[in-house]
């Protein structure tokens, strides 16, 4: 994927991923991370291109949105805990799921998992919807979720 890029970009990533303290010349999800806290003006196009999430693999992305997930949903910092964040990580795991089932069929065993997720998630929003109706009908509306009967 790299060897396809110009020069320049090569060189670029690979003084980044230096200064981001990795070692080998493919892009990680923590180098992204850190290249998304550098101002923008410092970066070549080459280098945000090569760097930016459309170029990462299906488990990057998926861990991108599920911390995006987290971070709108957190109460303090570091909270992962709290039913709706718990919500919000579940809905995206379902999502990337629910799309991998569609692709594989006969994948039975991501399936049952899938179904898993999904029990889970039901029961929290049970749960959200009992003790704290107004943080319940936020993740629904958040999240685009249908509401529970």
């Amino acid at each position: 994927m790299l060897s396809s890029l110009p020069r320049t970009v090569l060189k670029s990533s690979r003084l980044l991923s230096s200064l981001a303290g990795s070692t080998s010349t493919q892009t990680s999800s923590v180098l992204r991370h850190k290249l998304s806290r550098l101002p923008s003006t410092s970066l070549s196009e080459e280098v945000k291109k090569a760097m930016s999430l459309d170029n990462a693999s299906r488990s990057e992305r998926v861990k991108f949105q599920a911390a995006s997930a987290i971070a709108e949903f957190q109460r303090e910092e570091g909270d992962t805990g709290s039913t709706p964040v718990q919500i919000a990580s579940l809905t995206v795991k379902i999502d990337s799921l629910a799309s991998h089932c569609a692709i594989n069929k006969k994948d039975n065993h991501n399936k049952r998992a899938l179904t898993r997720l999904i029990t889970r998630r039901r029961k929290l929003m049970q749960y959200l919807e009992r003790k704290d109706f107004d943080a319940y009908a936020q993740v629904i509306k958040t999240l685009g979720l249908k509401a529970l009967k």
